[in-house]
């Protein structure tokens, strides 16, 4: 009976250690709404920096998707994927929220330009800036989503896709 018992308690204690939970966002909402600055006056509803993307809502967030969604620890991601896709992450996020932050301040000049009534050709001018930078966002989103999806297997990559449309608590 104590043979039993220390076996399911072994294994009970081995499943819990090789299960890997999400990883908790902390206080990075916070961190990226105190980073986004004031919210514009026709953007009260704003997600920072997700929203200066090209394509905002039909292209994955894949590191989001595999470290913090709480369904994450479905993956079963291996120690080297978590760390593979942290520098990822590390990397990318800089990068797109200096960005972001570059055309939220451009989108909110055009705002103002439009208030001055300035010639049409200065806000075509602002709006092809706007455009190209939104493009050039959307580029390394790519290469962000092809870096990480490189990382998965296939069999985490439907796994993924299973949990991805549900929405976060």
């Amino acid at each position: 009976m104590r043979k039993i018992i220390t076996i399911s308690l072994a294994l009970g204690l081995a499943t819990t250690l090789m299960a890997k939970p999400n990883i908790p966002m902390g206080d990075m909402k916070a961190n990226l709404a105190k980073m986004a600055g004031e919210k514009g006056h026709f953007a009260q509803h704003e997600v920072f920096p997700k929203d200066y993307f090209l394509i905002p809502k039909n292209l994955p967030f894949l590191a989001g998707l595999t470290l913090h969604h709480p369904m994450s620890s479905t993956l079963e991601l291996t120690k080297e994927q978590i760390e593979k896709i942290q520098i990822i992450k590390g990397d990318t996020m800089p990068v797109v929220i200096k960005d972001a932050l570059a055309i939220k301040k451009l989108e909110l000049g055009l705002h103002a330009m439009i208030d001055k009534e300035v010639e049409t050709s200065e806000l075509d001018a602002a709006i092809d800036k706007i455009g190209a930078l939104k493009i050039a966002l959307t580029k390394k989103h790519l290469v962000c989503i092809k870096s990480i999806r490189d990382i998965l297997t296939p069999t985490q990559r439907k796994k993924l896709e299973a949990y991805a449309g549900k929405k976060m608590k």
